[in-house]
């Protein structure tokens, strides 16, 4: 066949009127008058269990929370906040959310879609800069509102981690659409998980707004909910009340922030995520809760994009179709980074739903916790349904792909000279910048796009500063080209 040149694109892991948000006349079902009996012999063995690890020394803190019909049934903070300073976690300490920001910022995005001052079908860039979104053709007018809060834009996977006292900052979100807001996919074509788009939909609600996005955030939501104990990176008076993130050996870490806030700033307390909880339940949180009506709730919520056979996502939401025939379905949104993990699901069939928060990783114990907090409001619950994991295949036909592609790397606004090679169904090599070719291991087919791993130095300003050796493909064979990610990061040590 004809092997033309084309382009590789890589992304990193990494005075205006203030707006008064008015309140949607929106009606909540009737609610039961008393709230149902909790089974408190399970809460106090969950709570046993919890305080176990802490003592063992695998978490740290751990706050939750448990909804069943318009009531809060059992919340309890356990464990340390501030261990060095002794304080204590409880039901109101503010918690770093990680990714569980991404239903409030699409939330407050929504009040402001109400107020009809954003449109979720408008093309994104009229509400940027001069920095825009682009295509390979230029500015991408097809990229919306819509679909950067659910994961369809075709921008890339991005994640970078600034801490405090460090020599690199975090960037503004303009530089980051100026360096890394270069489509990877056609939009629309599939699901790309991107924190990226998130930042952007936050700093478009800060620009209609005419405020800073933490400003906007406690006018639109976190105030008309009651959502006392939360808020945004910005506000930095509130630092002290927040828990600390420790690592995994339980070491303290010191405080950061990242490169896409919009998508993970947010600090909430587990009372506070409850009542969150409630009003996308549909529950009763008082008039001035009245943000949005019900079927702008309903949009947040409905599949938006495709993720998997038992997943869509929705608007910042990930709607989940259980885990069994017949399951209940559920809304989701987890959150990990370092010294985070939270587990936030809601199943509107029964008017339930559950929060566990952690300032340290314990992803599988913590999930077996939402799990049991689950089932005590909800007959039957068996779990959330796996991620995909799908088999690789050895590239077929493997004709298609062999041969010498030429192409470039978009890396922060430069270009920079690519070579793949594909000499088999499951052999091939990356050259990048010039430099020697590598091979790339574990060369597949995954849902049918080219994946691999390989390594190779980009020569970007932020992957040299952060040390990102490691690539990983992610491409996509059309006629007469291949094109997609090439993902730079750093494999975590090993201690």
């Amino acid at each position: 066949m004809s092997l033309r040149p084309r382009r590789l694109r890589r992304p990193r892991r990494v005075a205006a009127p203030a707006l008064l948000c008015l309140a949607a006349c929106a009606m909540s079902p009737p609610q039961p008058a008393h709230a149902p009996d909790p089974p408190a012999g399970v809460y106090r063995a969950i709570r046993a269990d919890i305080e176990a690890e802490i003592a063992a020394g695998r978490l740290t803190g751990v706050a939750v929370a448990v909804v069943s019909r318009g009531h809060i049934v059992w919340e309890e903070g356990m464990g340390w906040a501030d261990r060095e300073a002794g304080r204590r976690a409880t039901i109101h300490t503010p918690f770093s959310l990680a990714s569980t920001t991404k239903p409030i910022t699409t939330t407050a995005m929504m009040t402001l879609v109400h107020a009809g001052v954003l449109d979720l079908d408008r093309p994104a860039n009229e509400y940027l800069g001069p920095d825009k979104i682009v295509d390979e053709r230029g500015p991408a007018r097809e990229v919306t509102l819509r679909r950067l809060a659910s994961h369809s834009s075709g921008l890339p996977t991005f994640f970078a981690m600034y801490p405090e006292g460090g020599a690199a900052r975090q960037p503004p979100v303009a530089a980051l659409v100026r360096d890394y807001g270069h489509l990877v996919a056609r939009v629309g074509e599939r699901y790309e998980y991107s924190n990226l788009a998130l930042a952007i939909v936050a700093d478009i609600a800060a620009r209609a707004s005419g405020q800073e996005f933490g400003r906007t955030l406690e006018a639109c939501v976190l105030s008309p909910l009651g959502m006392k104990d939360s808020f945004f990176d910005t506000d930095t008076s509130r630092r002290h009340e927040m828990a600390a993130r420790y690592g995994d050996a339980g070491n303290r870490l010191p405080f950061y922030l990242t490169a896409t806030p919009g998508s993970g700033e947010v600090f909430a307390s587990a009372h506070d995520m409850a009542r969150f909880a409630m009003f996308h339940l549909g529950d009763d949180l008082g008039p001035r809760a009245s943000i949005l009506t019900a079927a702008e709730r309903a949009e947040l919520h409905r599949p938006h994009t495709r993720v998997s056979a038992r997943e869509d996502y929705g608007l910042g939401w990930q709607v989940l179709r259980g885990s069994g025939s017949g399951g209940p379905a559920a809304l989701y949104h987890g959150g990990g980074q370092s010294g985070v993990a939270t587990e936030f699901v809601l199943v509107p069939s029964a008017d339930a739903a559950v929060v566990v928060l952690s300032n340290r990783r314990g992803r599988q114990f913590l999930e077996s916790v939402r799990d049991r907090l689950l089932r005590s409001v909800v007959p039957g619950w068996s779990g959330l349904p796996a991620p995909p994991n799908p088999t690789p295949q050895p590239l077929d036909p493997a004709a298609a792909y062999t041969g010498t592609w030429r192409g470039t790397l978009v890396a922060q606004r430069r270009l920079v000279p690519a070579v793949l090679v594909i000499t088999g169904p499951d052999q091939g090599t990356l050259s990048v910048a010039g430099r020697p070719p590598q091979p790339i291991t574990g060369l597949a087919l995954v849902d049918g796009r080219i994946s691999g791993d390989t390594v190779g130095d980009i020569g970007s300003p932020d992957t040299r500063r952060e040390g990102l050796t490691q690539l990983s493909l992610d491409l996509a064979l059309r006629p007469g080209r291949i094109d997609g990610d090439v993902i730079a990061w750093r494999r975590p040590p090993t201690a």
